[in-house]
């Protein structure tokens, strides 16, 4: 059901449907919406006191991103989580964000080197108040910054896609099967990677890194031990 916990949207210089977007986006993160309930959307314009216009556009838009499922005259759906689909994105990721940061390595500069440390040390200081919003989003940032330098929007574009399609498992599985030290290491690690312009290196450990994540997932949803191997099974 949607959570009382809905405030009213304030103007801001952001559209209404991007702050909308946003509010059922957390709302679906934290659990809040849960996996296959059906949004009322009537219900949700009315806590957030906007019009049906704004819902609709953020609707789509959370589609988009993999999070919502539109059924013609059924209404909007909160996506069911799939290990199959999870596979298949980290799978994904793997291979492109695997090359992305091999080629990236020879234009990283000492300023993106001082930037990135700064960011690992702001993920430690979220992490340490279980503010697993706050550390998602400098997660991201962390990463794209590192392939941001091949100036390649095409690459971005795919590379932000699977991230969005990603997010509702990344934030399941924050703070749940790991302890949250190894990750951050896994940043020193590819941080450390990076500033010996060794390429390949760079990309193993942001391969390891992402599959480590999809191991994690795979443990918390069967209840097991068992090892995920860094690729998509048949």
């Amino acid at each position: 059901m949607i959570s009382k916990s809905f405030v009213p949207i304030e103007d801001s210089r952001r559209t209404l449907a991007a702050q909308v977007q946003e509010r059922i986006r957390e709302a679906i993160l934290k659990q809040t919406l849960k996996a296959g309930e059906r949004i009322d959307q009537n219900k949700l314009a009315e806590q957030l006191q906007v019009s049906m216009a704004p819902i609709r556009e953020a609707l789509k838009g959370l589609e988009a991103e993999g999070l919502v499922m539109i059924q013609p005259r059924r209404g909007a759906f909160v996506v069911e989580v799939s290990i199959s689909d999870m596979d298949k994105l980290y799978f994904t990721r793997g291979l492109i964000e695997g090359e992305a940061i091999f080629h990236a390595v020879p234009n990283l500069t000492d300023a993106h080197f001082a930037e990135l440390q700064e960011m690992i040390d702001a993920m430690r200081r979220a992490t340490s108040i279980n503010d697993i919003t706050t550390y998602i989003g400098l997660n991201h940032q962390f990463h794209v910054h590192i392939y941001s330098v091949l100036d390649n929007p095409h690459l971005m574009q795919v590379i932000q896609t699977l991230w969005e399609r990603s997010e509702l498992y990344r934030f399941r599985y924050m703070f749940m099967t790991r302890d949250t030290e190894s990750i951050h290491q896994e940043h020193d690690g590819i941080l450390e990677a990076c500033r010996l312009r060794d390429q390949k290196l760079a990309k193993e450990r942001a391969q390891e890194h992402i599959y480590l994540t999809q191991r994690g997932l795979h443990d918390q949803f069967n209840g097991n031990a068992s090892k995920v191997t860094p690729r998509h099974e048949q």
